[in-house]
């Protein structure tokens, strides 16, 4: 048990190093929420979320999971449907903060918020569309690093991962942030919001 510590210690370490590097920022100074985020432009292949095109070189908000809250969540007993719910309701309490971030001047320019995640079943009911990662290569690193992090905080990860590996696969999330917002928004939450529209990579 002291070993996986020193390696969890190890491993959040290079996580806030990553951060840095990649110029990752939390929805609020001092808070915990279960996204960060980074203005980017994007490199993937073209798609369409809620009626919005996203192209080569467009400014997206880029979404990463807080592999703290990430690493707390596996590290739990108990069937990994559960386990998956208490993400998705952490992920939840965040929407309100994101979409007020997301309106902030210097994302101005900025249409559509995506991310990679394992975390997608049921994202459709929190307004957002997942579909497959295209980049094989990107899918393979993603996946490998998913199961490294499972294994460092789970001591059933083999098994899981032998009983449920559909469930550690990753995929894209998209949604625009006019539907984010009108979802997530202060005048938003107050009004009913109608079904998404259809999502093609």
């Amino acid at each position: 048990m002291r070993g996986q510590r020193v390696f969890t210690h190890l491993w959040m370490a290079w996580e806030r190093v990553f951060a840095w590097m990649a110029r990752l920022h939390p929805l609020r100074p001092g808070e915990r929420h279960m996204f960060f985020i980074a203005r980017r432009r994007y490199l993937g292949h073209p798609f369409v979320v809620d009626g919005v095109e996203v192209r080569r070189f467009d400014p997206v908000l880029e979404l990463h999971m807080n592999n703290e809250i990430l690493m707390e969540g596996l590290r739990e007993g108990g069937p990994l449907f559960g386990v998956i719910v208490k993400l998705l309701q952490e992920a939840k309490r965040s929407l309100p903060v994101l979409a007020e971030r997301a309106m902030d001047e210097e994302f101005r320019d900025v249409r559509v918020l995506y991310g990679v995640t394992f975390i997608h079943r049921g994202v459709e009911r929190m307004g957002f569309t997942s579909f497959p990662i295209r980049n094989r290569l990107l899918c393979r690193l993603t996946t490998w690093y998913l199961h490294q992090l499972l294994r460092i905080v789970n001591p059933h990860a083999d098994e899981l991962l032998a009983t449920h590996a559909d469930a550690f696969v990753p995929k894209v999330v998209a949604i625009s942030k006019a539907r984010l917002v009108q979802m997530y928004g202060a005048e938003g939450r107050r009004a009913p919001v109608p079904a998404p529209d259809h999502v093609s990579p």
